[in-house]
């Protein structure tokens, strides 16, 4: 261990900011654009579908028939983007995570000064101690801090799993089966015809 390390107040106050700033920095970019996406847009696909689904009156159904390719289509591609933001987010409390490690190893640097069976001084006589200890408080404050938004980038990360779950059961249930009911409507409404034809002959 340096034992100059930490007798100049220049380095004692910046020591662990450069991963203070890190963390700072990703929790600003990820906030931005946690609070900037806007899935309103599902929702109101959402709402067609049941519309769709609600609809009794089978001409009305056979021409929303056609919507049903567009929607689909719609809700393939945003679940195919919620995948990608998923993985991003991941990637990015991954990344918060690493920097959390290299403020605890700040941390551990400081405190082992600090300690004299492990620094083999007494630094309680340096003019700079009370510095020091403060500035662990600071950084174990802001290790708190990156640990809680870790959980908040988690919490972003299941919300999109569950949007990108929806979307998918409406694609493999919904869609399908919304389909299968027009067909049989028009398979119903043409048996009529059908007795005529064959009475006919």
């Amino acid at each position: 261990m340096n034992k100059e390390r930490f007798m100049n107040m220049t380095d004692i106050l910046n020591h662990g900011l450069g991963s203070q700033n890190k963390l700072s920095d990703l929790n600003k970019l990820v906030t931005a654009r946690i609070n900037a996406a806007d899935y309103s847009h599902v929702h109101r696909l959402f709402e067609e579908l049941l519309s769709i689904a609600g609809e009794t009156d089978i001409k009305q159904m056979a021409q929303k028939e056609e919507r049903l390719d567009g929607l689909c289509s719609d809700l393939s591609g945003i679940k195919i983007d919620l995948l990608k933001e998923t993985e991003l987010l991941r990637s990015l409390r991954f990344t918060n995570d690493c920097y959390i490690d290299e403020l605890q190893k700040d941390i551990k640097e400081a405190e082992a000064y600090l300690n004299p069976e492990i620094s083999g001084t007494v630094p309680n006589g340096s003019p700079w101690t009370e510095a020091l200890k403060k500035r662990i408080r600071e950084l174990m404050l802001t290790k708190s801090v990156g640990i809680s938004f870790s959980e908040q980038i988690m919490l972003a990360e299941s919300n999109l799993r569950s949007l990108c779950e929806r979307i998918n059961d409406v694609l493999i249930n919904l869609i399908p089966l919304l389909r299968g009911r027009i067909s049989t409507e028009h398979s119903r409404l043409l048996i009529p015809e059908i007795r005529n034809m064959i009475s006919g002959i």
